[in-house]
């Protein structure tokens, strides 16, 4: 007996503990210069946050004990949300690159003539990865404890929002690595999965504010709002309930239901904890039986052989219609021949931007849903799919120079006549041309909105004429400077995984700081100065210039002070239109004067 609990234990011990891939990337990664700026960068923005906020609270004129335990809380619930929000993108950043930079160093082949089982592979991968991720949350830890100091947060409540941002990054790592390991291709798998998240967790947390969803037995909150059925499979959900803005219906009140769901439901948090970390073990565990499998990245499977008889096209002569090339040839490449790869998921993607905004306007005509919620609905669904958008260009982008270095293109694209200006004016002018289409579907309803309003009778209307021209302006400026991120960091980068990888998360750490700080900075100001500020990051600006009605504490208030709400929001879109325009040129010229100097570095010469 003694024997086999010794082979048990040193089973164990290498597969986790003295796994070699987890002591050499440990080891060889937290010395890294870069891993040390993620760190501080990461610990910089919370502190930011919560001090911010501490700030805020504890200036104010009046700041009894109660304001300041009233502060406390709502910081902690903002730093909270912040922090799982990161997780969520952090966590599949490193688990994914693990195997996939395995794969385009061409070393992947190479780890599988080792002696380590298919067992240690996969969990010193993602262990590995995941290392830095949870180390990220406890180094946190600390500045979550300030917020306790004057009250209103209990522990009950850190552990439980801890909790929820380390399940949701062990589940998204594990799903990760069970995509890298039985998918195809490497840009792919990191930017379906980006893409994936993103969308599940947009449209669950929408689905969990309709009236539908929620749980009758669920108390009322001070917003007139119910627990969804939806929360125990949603991280923002379940911490809406830990932070006590949701309240979770008691046990004893859901004797109609199975014994599961009467737990599910009154316990949200801890089932959601249960149940991604029992998911994240099987995946993990089914990863182990594809790490040999015969089918590798470019080898033929048996259902690739399938699909490819039919896709065959008869003996003869083949031809194809002429292209009309632009002006600018590179811009008209970028635009088109990335138009023509994904198309189906692009096409899905068009369709629901322009079917889910019509089907409320189809809805708002029949007066089936009110002005203050066709607003939120309304402002709900742009964000949703300009998230899409953001994710789709920024990906684009970020793989725009550097496939043409993977794929030794680049050295005949500089032996041509075309400068540096001509060549990077055409990248940047072909992503966003090709991202056009993905903004085409939310502007054309708002349009369609605006139009409504100046012939209906509701005052104020649903969506103002200026705010659908105004929210058409800042959409293509903001898309123009994820882009532009993304250029930047292909031309920097050798291969797409890098590039890609740092671009989505720069792009989303980027917007979800300036959405948060900007949104703190509305909802202290309201009214006018609020309008004015909402423009100056990407989702706030559509949350509140879609529905200004959120600026003022009545509907009363927002129909006498909407005429300076327009003037203020007109000014507001204006000013940050230029300022990221200015941005953007200002990043474009250092682009094209640095272009020779950055690919002579690249080379070595």
């Amino acid at each position: 007996m003694s024997s086999v609990a010794r082979k048990l234990w040193l089973w164990l011990w290498h597969l986790l503990p003295a796994n070699p891939i987890l002591v050499r990337v440990v080891y060889g990664a937290s010395r890294r210069t870069r891993h040390l700026y993620l760190r501080v960068g990461y610990l910089a923005v919370l502190l930011l946050l919560v001090m911010s906020s501490l700030v805020y609270w504890m200036s104010a004129p009046s700041a009894s004990l109660a304001e300041l335990a009233k502060g406390a809380s709502q910081t902690f619930a903002l730093a909270s949300m912040a922090q799982l929000a990161l997780m969520c993108f952090l966590a599949p950043v490193f688990t994914a690159g693990a195997i996939t930079q395995e794969r385009d160093a061409q070393t992947f082949s190479i780890l599988l003539a080792t002696p380590l089982s298919n067992a240690q592979i996969v969990f010193g991968s993602l262990i590995s990865r995941l290392y830095f991720v949870i180390m990220l949350l406890v180094a946190g830890l600390p500045i979550f404890l300030t917020t306790m100091v004057y009250g209103g947060v209990t522990t009950s409540q850190v552990v439980q929002s801890f909790a929820l941002s380390g399940s949701t990054a062990i589940l998204t790592g594990a799903i990760a690595i069970f995509i890298a390991m039985i998918g195809v291709g490497t840009r792919r798998t990191i930017f379906s999965f980006y893409m994936l998240i993103a969308l599940y967790l947009l449209s669950a947390y929408l689905l969990g504010q309709w009236g539908r969803t929620w749980v009758e037995a669920s108390p009322v909150n001070i917003d007139g709002e119910k627990m969804s059925w939806l929360t125990p499979l949603h991280p923002l959900l379940a911490l809406e309930v830990a932070l006590n803005k949701v309240y979770a219906p008691p046990y004893s009140r859901l004797g109609d239901h199975s014994s599961l769901i009467r737990y599910a439901l009154a316990y949200p948090s801890v089932v959601y904890v249960a149940w991604t970390s029992g998911v994240a073990l099987l995946l993990t565990t089914a990863s182990i039986f594809f790490v040999r499998r015969g089918a590798r990245t470019g080898e033929t499977t048996w259902v690739g052989s399938v699909i490819d008889r039919f896709r065959r096209q008869p003996s003869g002569e083949r031809t194809r219609p002429p292209r009309n090339v632009w002006n600018n040839p590179v811009a008209w490449r970028e635009a088109k021949t990335r138009a023509s790869g994904g198309r189906l998921v692009r096409l899905v993607i068009i369709a629901g931007g322009v079917a889910g905004p019509m089907s409320l306007f189809l809805y708002y005509l029949r007066e089936g849903i009110t002005v203050d919620q066709v607003a939120r609905w309304l402002a709900a669904l742009v964000i949703i799919q300009f998230a899409l958008a953001l994710l789709i260009a920024t990906n684009t982008a970020a793989t725009s120079m550097t496939k043409e270095k993977e794929s030794k293109a680049l050295d005949l694209l500089l032996s041509t006549r075309l400068t540096s200006k001509y060549i990077l004016w055409g990248k940047l002018r072909g992503l966003v041309s090709f991202a056009m289409p993905l903004l085409a579907g939310p502007v054309i309803v708002l349009l369609l909105f605006g139009v409504y309003g100046l012939a209906g009778s509701d005052s104020p209307p649903a969506v103002w004429l200026e705010t659908a021209l105004e929210l058409a302006v800042l959409l293509v400026v903001y898309t123009a400077a994820a882009c532009l991120l993304g250029l930047y960091i292909s031309l920097n980068a050798k291969k797409n995984v890098t590039a890609v990888m740092y671009s989505v998360g720069l792009m989303i750490l980027g917007c979800g700081i300036t959405s948060m700080l900007i949104f703190a900075f509305v909802n202290a100001s309201g009214a006018e100065f609020g309008a004015f500020l909402a423009p100056f990051a990407p989702f706030t600006s559509i949350r509140f210039l879609v529905d200004p009605s959120e600026l003022f504490t009545s509907r009363g208030a927002f129909a006498s002070g909407a005429v300076a709400v327009r003037f203020a929001a007109l000014i507001g879109s204006a000013i940050a239109a230029g300022l990221y325009i200015v941005i953007v040129w200002r990043v474009y010229t250092s682009l094209v004067r640095n272009f020779d100097m950055t690919l002579r570095k690249q080379s070595g010469t």
